[in-house]
């Protein structure tokens, strides 16, 4: 009796070890599934934040106490444009950076406090970047680390450059037909007047002067339109050979009193998908500024085409003065003149062109200049949108 109630025990013993071993298993394998999904989420987080670090425009840098890179993503590499870039572990003074990036980073770490600074980097085009220095504990014993941020200011810089230029160049274009105007009133007042041949004269010159101030104010309208966003696409089926001979109609009167042949070679049946009014101005423009430029007894022709990738290439030719070749890439800018006295001479705002390229460049497409001193200039306009010979019953509404 007494070997079968050990033996017993000895089973329930057994049993309660084995039960308690199992239960340690269950335990066991629970905690690894969970400690197997917490490094996967680990590991997500750390994919997450590294594809962030990887693909964020600004550059960030972390720098230890000893000067060590402990963390850097090629946003800093391409904004320093470093030849040795940022490695995690080096030291940060055997790198390219900028003198004022190692500086920031180790006053920000002395002080504890935000450290910011701009700097204009050697090279061309000069990059401008702001940098900006933020302490923080890179363990739990609080050790002190610096993370510098590197923000690409070159465009913000660019635009406030081209705005105070762009507010400089309407004030000294407003200014110069005003004073024209009220130096010439002031003249008849002071007694020129009396004179008929000097008030014909004069009183042409506010006219004149007033005509220019008359098209600047509305060039200078058009752009802040479009500037704005107001100027919108609103486009349609119109036949090209329609908007060409609007577009020349304006200008037709100015080419004829100089003797400048204006020739049209545009087929009846092309058609474009656009903006009418829009493509009416673009013309305008180009001829414009190639009957300004073009001497007496020259020529100016004006040849459109359906491209094979179903686009419209338009081209505006002239036997004028032709353009330096160091002024091409700058035609487009605004209030730019290649032969300012000519320009205001004739009436021109230096604002002609700029539009010119906003409209191609809204209706997607692009701009070709090729000129030659002496011998003329040819202005190639390229715009998607040609439309199958068979649209051609397409009309153009009556507001272009």
């Amino acid at each position: 009796m007494t070997v079968k109630f050990e033996l017993i025990c000895r089973a329930v013993y057994a049993v309660g070890v084995i039960a308690v071993l199992v239960a340690g298993i269950v335990w066991l394998a629970r905690r690894h599934r969970l400690i197997i999904e917490r490094v996967k989420v680990l590991n997500l987080d750390k994919r997450r934040s590294n594809m962030v670090l990887e693909r964020m425009a600004d550059g960030i840098i972390a720098i230890n106490r000893a000067g060590e890179v402990t963390l850097s993503n090629p946003a800093a590499d391409q904004i320093c444009g470093t030849r040795h870039p940022f490695v995690i572990g080096s030291q940060i003074e055997d790198t390219d950076a900028h003198p004022e990036i190692m500086r920031l980073a180790y006053e920000c770490i002395a002080s504890g406090e935000i450290m910011k600074s701009e700097i204009k980097l050697p090279g061309w085009p000069q990059r401008v970047v702001s940098i900006q220095s933020v302490p923080f504990s890179e363990d739990d014993s609080g050790t002190q680390a610096a993370m510098v941020i590197l923000h690409d200011l070159t465009d913000v810089r660019r635009h406030e450059k081209n705005h105070k230029e762009f507010v400089g160049n309407v004030s000294h274009e407003l200014k110069t037909p005003i004073t024209a105007i009220r130096t010439t009133a002031e003249v008849l007042l002071g007694g020129a007047k009396n004179d008929p041949d000097f008030v014909d004269q004069f009183l042409n010159t506010i006219i004149s002067e007033t005509d220019r101030l008359s098209a600047l104010i509305e060039d200078l309208l058009e752009i802040a339109r479009r500037d704005s966003g107001i100027a919108t696409l609103t486009k349609s089926c119109c036949n090209v050979a329609e908007l060409v001979a609007q577009g020349v109609a304006v200008v037709l009167p100015q080419a004829s009193a100089r003797g400048i042949v204006v020739d049209v070679d545009v087929p009846d049946e092309l058609v474009l998908q656009c903006d009418g009014s829009q493509i009416v101005q673009l013309i305008r423009n180009l001829v414009d500024n190639a009957v300004k430029y073009t001497p007496e007894g020259g020529s100016v022709s004006i040849t459109a085409r359906r491209l094979d990738e179903c686009g419209l290439a338009l081209s505006v030719q002239d036997t004028g003065i032709g353009i330096p070749y160091g002024e091409i890439d700058r035609i487009f800018e605004r209030f730019h003149r290649v032969d300012k006295a000519r320009s205001r001479r004739l009436g021109g705002t230096g604002l002609g062109l700029s539009i010119v390229k906003t409209i191609v460049v809204s209706h997607g497409g692009k701009i070709d200049v090729e000129s030659q001193l002496g011998k003329g200039s040819i202005f190639s306009v390229t715009i998607p949108g040609v439309l199958p010979a068979e649209a051609n019953n397409c009309t153009i509404s009556s507001d272009i």
